[in-house]
């Protein structure tokens, strides 16, 4: 019999695919959402919690009862969406409060495994020298000032405090050895149901307005639902006990040919233009895009060779294919 997951974040964008996928693949589905938002059409079974239950660890403990792993997505991913003091007590009190009682919770219930979805971003916003790997990830995390909220990017932060707070759990428990703490940490995410960045570029590429990108040649790791979520379904089935940090990727590509290939699959012909990268950051600067221009002309790199040994684990589906099924759920 396969184990018995609870799942956060099922609503969400990874989330809405990972849940069919591992009822697809026969696992049985506890499901975690706020005020009715989901209802149970499927095979799952789903928990509605109110942002007083989000707080309590008897609500999680009862929640998570007779569960044999957690998958936990669930967290504020934009900062859009902050826009002063209280936003940032809320994304805090989500990403990272929530977080360590409902891993408290998963402790005291003796569940074995439990996968966080945290981001490549807790090392940086651009590699410089050398792409992350677990090893780079651990230095860095451990030489952040964290002690302002409203500095810097909300998001990131709060998700490095998560993990901090996990990791120092998990080792003050005495018992813990048998347990997994998997912590995730992908880069930028496109498969079916994408927003952000990724569905702005294929809209604006789609209605044929070409982009100055023609000079965007560093690299950036991405990664589809599709191959993140094999990634999480093999972690689920390993025999690894311990605290393990999870780098993955399934391409590393420019903006320029990220623009390219997706106007082949939109078939769209000369979809980008020259402008020299001295003037876009000008005009960067001028509009106050820094940090979007930063996105663009500055690489952020993965090596994740060491995910792929410890979990057996290959990407199997191509950047092209997972694109043309993003693409195809956006104009479809």
């Amino acid at each position: 019999m396969k184990p018995k997951i609870f799942l956060t974040g099922s609503t969400g964008f990874l989330g809405k695919y990972l849940k069919n996928t591992l009822i697809k693949n026969g696992y049985s589905l506890v499901c975690l959402c706020r005020n009715n938002l989901e209802d149970s059409k499927d095979k799952s079974t789903i928990i509605t919690a109110t942002d007083e239950d989000f707080s309590s660890k008897n609500f999680l403990k009862k929640a998570i009862n007779k569960c044999d792993a957690i998958i936990h997505l669930a967290g504020i991913a934009d900062n859009n969406y902050i826009n002063n003091q209280s936003d940032i007590d809320e994304l805090f009190k989500i990403n990272e409060d929530f977080t360590i009682k409902l891993f408290t919770a998963a402790q005291e219930s003796n569940i074995k495994k439990f996968i966080f979805m945290s981001t490549i971003k807790v090392c940086g916003e651009y590699t410089e020298d050398e792409p992350f790997t677990e090893n780079t990830l651990q230095t860095i995390n451990q030489t952040l000032e964290l002690d302002n909220r409203l500095a810097g990017n909300p998001y990131v932060k709060s998700k490095i405090k998560a993990e901090n707070s996990l990791i120092r759990n998990y080792r003050d428990s005495g018992d813990s050895n048998y347990q997994l703490l998997n912590i995730i940490r992908p880069p930028i995410i496109y498969g079916e149901g994408v927003k952000g960045n990724i569905k702005t570029l294929i809209r604006t590429i789609q209605k044929g307005f070409p982009l100055p990108t023609s000079t965007l040649n560093e690299k950036r790791s991405m990664i589809s639902i599709y191959n993140l979520t094999d990634l999480i379904v093999n972690i689920l089935k390993s025999e690894l006990t311990g605290v393990i940090k999870s780098c993955c990727k399934d391409i590393d590509i420019s903006t320029c040919d990220l623009v390219r290939k997706i106007a082949i699959s939109l078939d769209k012909s000369r979809p980008d233009f020259y402008t020299p990268a001295w003037l876009l950051k000008i005009g960067a600067l001028v509009f106050n895009k820094t940090e979007m221009m930063n996105k663009l002309t500055k690489p952020l790199l993965v090596n994740d060779k060491k995910t792929r040994e410890r979990f057996n684990w290959e990407p199997s589906l191509s950047f092209e294919k997972g694109m043309k099924k993003t693409i195809d759920s956006l104009i479809n």
